[in-house]
């Protein structure tokens, strides 16, 4: 039977990680904070959410060679204007760990798109904070809806409230055994 989903929050995300998650290539977010964001530090504040694809800052050496691909697919649906972003995505949050800098071995072993750059640049940005770590389910919208940022929306804040809620069908990315089985695993590499 289809799903449907409603909702008004979005989490702004790079476009190569909505991809990635989509595909199935890693379930888990990493995220510090935006600098807009209360105390430049990042909050789950909600536990389900669209997804939001930006494309500012993201460079190919901060993905492993073998995940490059994810630029091309991820630039489907980019507009021109930065003002414009494309909802294709909805996200649950399954669990979440909070990681410090002694974890940084530990997440280079979990399955995931980053290169060691990269990690070494998040678990070295603000080090005296943790670095979260969410595992996410993802269901793909069967069609994409057009957003138009607001003025509040720019920058870099990590979360959007929109004025309306937006309602459509949803796919689920990897199965119910998919998912336990990644988040297992991603348990037992944090403990």
């Amino acid at each position: 039977m289809p799903e449907t989903v409603i909702c008004n929050i979005a989490l702004k995300e790079w476009a190569i990680t909505c991809e990635a998650l989509a595909q199935g290539r890693q379930v888990i977010l990493l995220r510090k904070g935006g600098l807009l964001d209360e105390d430049g530090t990042f909050s789950l504040e909600h536990g389900q959410f669209f997804l939001l694809p930006t494309y500012l800052h993201q460079e190919e050496g901060l993905v492993k060679p073998e995940h490059r691909d994810l630029f091309r697919s991820a630039r489907k649906m980019e507009d021109e204007s930065l003002r414009v972003g494309y909802l294709r995505h909805f996200a649950r949050v399954e669990a979440v760990w909070q990681l410090t800098p002694d974890d940084e071995e530990n997440i280079k072993a979990a399955p995931h798109i980053w290169s060691d750059n990269y990690l070494d640049v998040r678990f070295g940005y603000k080090s005296e904070k943790p670095l979260l770590c969410a595992a996410l389910r993802i269901w793909e919208l069967d069609q994409p809806v057009r957003y138009e940022l607001a003025d509040a929306d720019m920058g870099c804040r990590s979360w959007i409230t929109m004025s309306e809620p937006v309602e459509g069908g949803i796919t689920v990315a990897l199965s119910d055994e998919q998912i336990l089985e990644s988040v297992d695993e991603l348990s037992e590499i944090f403990r």
